[in-house]
C-alpha cells in the first residue's frame, strides 16, 4: 500500500509540474491531401489526316467531349479529374504541319509529329496531310446513260447501231483533262474532252468533295456541265458527272451521265 500511494503521489506531482510549465500533450496529426498533379498528357485526336490548306484551333481549356473531339493537350490528374490545358507546341516538319499555341495548319503533303509540353509532361502524335483538289488531272469518263430529245441527236450522240454509232453511246470511254485552281473554297478549272474546251467554276465543299459547272465548246457543239459530284482521294478523283450536248442546227439536245475512270493527278 505504501508503494502504491507513493506511485500515485509521484504521478500527480509530475502532472502539476507539467501544467505549471505550460506543457500540453498533443495527439499526432494526420497527413494533408496529396498535391494534384498531371499523371498523363495526351494530344487529341491522337492521330488524324488533314487536307492541305485547312487550319484548326487548339483548345486550351474545358472538359473532354467524345462527341466533339477537340484538338488540344488533355491532362489527366492523379485525383481522377481531367481537362484541356495550355501547352507549348512544336512540329517536326513545318513544311507539312505549321503550329503555334492557338492554331494548327496543314501546309503540304507528308507526315509530321507534333509535340505538346505542359507542366513538365510531354505528349506526341503523328499527323498526315493529303493534297487538296488543286492540280492537273487526266483520265476518262465512262458513259452510263445517254438520252436524246430528237432522232438527229440520237444518231449523232447516243446512237449505238451498225452504221449509226454516235459520239457517246452507253459504255463509251472518253478522255478528259482539267486543271483546277483553288482560292479558298472557290474553284476554277480549265477543262478539255476531245474537241470540247472551256472554263468551269465551282466549289470545294470540304473533305475534298467538289462541284464544277460551265460550258465546253468545239466543233459546232456546246457541252453544258449540269452535275459534277466528285471526291479526291490523295491523287485519285472519283465520282459522277452529268452534261447536256447541243449541236448547232440540230433540234433538241442529248443528256449524258457518266462516272470517272482512273482520273488521276499528274
Amino acid at each position: 500500500m505504501r508503494l502504491l500511494r507513493f506511485a500515485v503521489a509521484t504521478l500527480m506531482s509530475a502532472m502539476l509540474i507539467s501544467c505549471a510549465h505550460g506543457a500540453t500533450t498533443q495527439l499526432p496529426t494526420s497527413p494533408g491531401p496529396a498535391p494534384v498533379t498531371i499523371q498523363r498528357l495526351t494530344i487529341t485526336p491522337t492521330s488524324t489526316t488533314m487536307i492541305a490548306g485547312n487550319a484548326v484551333p487548339i483548345t486550351s481549356s474545358g472538359p473532354f467531349t467524345a462527341d466533339a473531339l477537340a484538338l488540344g493537350a488533355f491532362a489527366q490528374y492523379n485525383d481522377g479529374s481531367g481537362k484541356y490545358v495550355p501547352a507549348s507546341w512544336t512540329s517536326s516538319d513545318t513544311r507539312v504541319i505549321a503550329i503555334d499555341n492557338s492554331t494548327l495548319t496543314a501546309v503540304g503533303r507528308g507526315t509530321a509529329t507534333i509535340t505538346a509540353r505542359a507542366e513538365g509532361m510531354t505528349a506526341t502524335a503523328e499527323y498526315a496531310v493529303e493534297p487538296n483538289v488543286a492540280g492537273t488531272w487526266s483520265g476518262n469518263f465512262v458513259v452510263e446513260q445517254c438520252v436524246a430529245g430528237s432522232g438527229s441527236m440520237q444518231e449523232l450522240i447516243c446512237g449505238d447501231t451498225p452504221g449509226h454509232r454516235g459520239v457517246l453511246p452507253v459504255a463509251t470511254s472518253a478522255p478528259i483533262t482539267f486543271t483546277i485552281e483553288k482560292n479558298g473554297a472557290d474553284l476554277t478549272a480549265r477543262a478539255a474532252s476531245g474537241d470540247w474546251r472551256g472554263v468551269l467554276i465551282g466549289t470545294d465543299r470540304g473533305l475534298n468533295f467538289l462541284t464544277l459547272k460551265g460550258d465546253l465548246t468545239g466543233n459546232r457543239a456546246t457541252v453544258t456541265i449540269v452535275f459534277w459530284d466528285t471526291r479526291v482521294k490523295t491523287d485519285l478523283m472519283e465520282g459522277f458527272i452529268g452534261f447536256e450536248v447541243r449541236i448547232e442546227g440540230v433540234p433538241s439536245h442529248a443528256t449524258v451521265t457518266a462516272h470517272f475512270d482512273n482520273v488521276t493527278r499528274r
